[in-house]
């Protein structure tokens, strides 16, 4: 091959994944509107520089949903710990399991909350903290990049699976993420639709043209 058609090959991949990568990419001014649209104050700078570090393999369609649901589960990015449970130590023996070390409570931290210790242990080994997270669990809520860390993680390992066959129910992604409580048989559940709500408005914010259904919570 002629290093001519060599360098034109190697420039169209890199066209190509120049693209993909403006295609993916969520700006600071969209996030903020996420955001600000469904009713919350505009996120500190470190919440988007995490968010964008973590998110680069994403889909503007699926960073959508992400979006959503991270509002959700923290109140627009202000809890990274479960009310309940911060600052007490009445929910030790909610999240009790075989994994969890004495003296430790694996109540739900970070933005997408975690629970169990089997799950923190996971998440701690997944993004490169080997058992720390297990052994020092409340870094989930103290620390934001390890917040978004295991939040995207959850994301990637629990939720992408089960929208892989429908990559455009955002349901699913509510069914991975408490589908114990929100997806059960019967009338549509009024938190998970609230979650939906959320996303029309993410959605709106990154004017996307592609939308999820709410369908996937009951499916």
């Amino acid at each position: 091959m002629r290093s001519d058609s060599r360098r034109a090959i190697t420039i169209a991949l890199v066209l190509v994944q120049l693209l993909r990568a403006s295609q993916a990419y969520v700006s600071r001014e969209e996030f903020d509107r996420a955001v600000t649209s469904n009713g919350y104050r505009k996120p500190a700078d470190e919440v988007y520089e995490n968010f964008a570090e973590q998110t680069k393999d994403f889909s503007r369609e699926e960073a959508a949903m992400l979006i959503a649901q991270l509002i959700h589960e923290s109140g627009g990015f202000v809890y990274t710990e479960e009310i309940a449970c911060a600052n007490t130590d009445r929910c030790r023996d909610v999240y009790r399991d075989n994994v969890g070390l004495p003296g430790k409570s694996y109540h739900g931290r970070g933005y997408i909350q975690l629970t169990w210790a089997a799950n923190y242990r996971d998440a701690s080994s997944a993004i490169g903290m080997g058992d720390r997270l297990l052994r020092e669990p409340e870094l989930v809520a103290t620390q934001p990049r390890t917040a978004m860390l295991v939040s995207t993680w959850y994301w990637r390992d629990r939720v992408r699976p089960l929208l892989r066959p429908r990559p455009d129910w955002f349901g699913s992604t509510t069914k991975a993420i408490n589908g114990a409580i929100e997806c059960q048989p019967g009338p549509a559940n009024p938190t998970a639709k609230r979650r939906y709500r959320l996303y029309e408005k993410v959605a709106d914010a990154l004017k996307l043209t592609k939308r999820a259904k709410e369908n996937g919570c009951n499916a």
